[in-house]
């Protein structure tokens, strides 16, 4: 192949990226009340791709956006357990562990989850960042999802007081303590 012939699959592969984007990014915005009618041309000149659109969207629309039509993902229980069941609910909820209990789960009661609905929760230890994680349920309408800490073996964990923010698509939904002793 020539470098004309590579050059325009290269600039026919970006345009295909740009309007795959587009059309992933923003599914439904045109749904959303805004100040100006949203339709980005998908059939734009290379090079002349379109800005992103803005809109005047409330955290509430955030949430229904990436939800299922007209309803709202919410996180309506948070429980901690040291095992779950084959549905993924909490076995003997507790907010006391053990430095060796092996697995320690958070599990989230859902309501009006999908695959697109971004789940995820930030921890401190004694008022301090810890880590946090950002996932997804593998299938529309669970009721059930869980994070999960593990200890490697020989490892013990850090006695002390956690926070657990819990966020639905960014926005912050439920907020639990436990302990380690």
């Amino acid at each position: 192949m020539n470098a004309k012939v590579i050059g325009v699959i290269a600039i026919v592969l970006v345009a295909i990226g740009g309007i795959f984007y587009l059309a992933t990014r923003y599914p439904s915005v045109s749904t959303l009340s805004t100040k100006a009618p949203i339709s980005p041309p998908l059939t734009a000149p290379l090079g002349s791709m379109p800005a992103l659109p803005t809109s005047t969207v409330t955290p509430s629309q955030k949430i229904a956006l990436k939800s299922q039509p007209g309803t709202v993902a919410t996180i309506t229980n948070v429980a901690m357990s040291r095992s779950i069941t084959a549905r993924g609910a909490a076995v003997a909820p507790k907010t006391v562990f053990s430095s060796a209990d092996p697995v320690i789960y958070a599990v989230l009661s859902l309501q009006n989850a999908t695959q697109r609905t971004e789940l995820s929760y930030v921890r401190y230890y004694a008022g301090k960042y810890v880590d946090s994680k950002v996932s997804h349920p593998t299938k529309d309408g669970v009721q059930y999802f869980h994070f999960d800490w593990t200890l490697k073996p020989g490892q013990t964990r850090k006695t002390g007081n956690y926070t657990l923010n819990f966020y639905v698509n960014g926005e912050k939904a439920k907020r639990i303590s436990y302990s380690i002793q």
